[in-house]
């Protein structure tokens, strides 16, 4: 019959053993959340914002500028180097294509794909309103 000291003895240590490596995950996980909350400051919601995506891409119009993300990959335009953004829906389609023209005439373009047929006319409705908003507010202040 085994001696219940020698049975709770290893357990014992193994619980102890478990504790401190638990502090110290939990002391890592918080300072990586703390470095990560340095890098990426929120984002300013001073006006209209307009956001779509799919399973691979995605494009936010916001006060700070556009930003198109494919892959993982980012792109980000500040106004004050957005020369011009074009809008294009398909007759017969389920996408929207969003070019960004810069000031240095270079282009950029995004492709969103709907899940339905009337989404992306509706999108490129909100993309207007939301962009009509932010250029005008630039034309006001070069004025």
């Amino acid at each position: 019959m085994p001696d219940a000291g020698t049975a709770s003895g290893p357990k014992a240590e193994t619980e102890a053993e478990t504790e401190p490596q638990t502090d110290t995950e939990t002391e890592a996980e918080t300072e990586t959340k703390a470095v990560v909350a340095d890098e990426e400051p929120p984002p300013v919601a001073d006006g209209p914002v307009f956001e779509a995506s799919d399973r691979r891409s995605s494009i936010t119009v916001d006060s700070t500028g556009i930003t198109f993300r494919l892959d993982g990959e980012t792109a980000e335009f500040d106004w004050s180097e957005i020369g011009a953004v074009e809008t294009t829906t398909p007759r017969f389609g389920r996408r929207l294509a969003v070019s960004v023209y810069t000031t240095s005439r270079r282009r950029y373009d995004v492709h969103i794909e709907a899940s339905s047929w009337n989404l992306p006319k509706r999108w490129a409705t909100e993309l207007d309103a939301v962009l009509d908003s932010y250029f005008e507010d630039t034309q006001t202040a070069i004025d």
